[in-house]
């Protein structure tokens, strides 16, 4: 029981560390990576933990100095985020984490902004379906993200 806590904290903290890293912080990225890769280990077969563990892969390609190490990083990073659509296509918070990763992605060179309409058209088909899946916040920033994903995908 006190296992499942500490993982439960220690995911909390990773998912905070990530966010500052989205925002810019670098050590953050790497903090928050430490952690999900720690966790990933413990619980190999968790969607949820692989997509955190996906998205901060992403991050670190983008604070990567070297052109190398950011393609392995970002295409490390969609793999995983992939393979958690695949364990669980009906998660809201892997599906938008994926959608959010493949808005950022270069489209000429990882092709993914289909991968984020796909994702962006499922949470919006199941609001459709059920006025509390989503808050009106977030509808809007999906919306607008569904907005620049088909954007980035007629540009190529």
């Amino acid at each position: 029981m006190k296992k499942r806590r500490t993982d439960t904290n220690r995911f909390d903290e990773g998912k905070k560390s990530m966010m500052k890293g989205v925002n810019g912080d670098k050590k953050a990225v790497k903090e928050a990576y430490d952690i999900f890769a720690e966790l990933r280990k413990r619980d190999a077969n968790n969607p949820l933990l692989e997509a955190y563990y996906g998205s901060t892969l992403t991050l670190l390609a983008r604070d990567a100095a070297e052109p190398i190490e950011k393609a392995d990083h970002a295409q490390e990073g969609l793999d995983a985020l992939n393979r958690a659509v695949s364990n669980n296509s009906k998660n809201k918070e892997i599906r938008l984490l994926r959608a959010k990763v493949c808005l950022k992605l270069p489209e000429s060179y990882f092709h993914c902004s289909q991968t984020a309409i796909e994702d962006l058209s499922f949470l919006l088909d199941r609001y459709k379906r059920d006025a509390s899946y989503l808050s009106d916040e977030e509808v809007k920033e999906i919306t607008n993200d569904l907005r620049t994903a088909r954007k980035n995908a007629m540009k190529n």
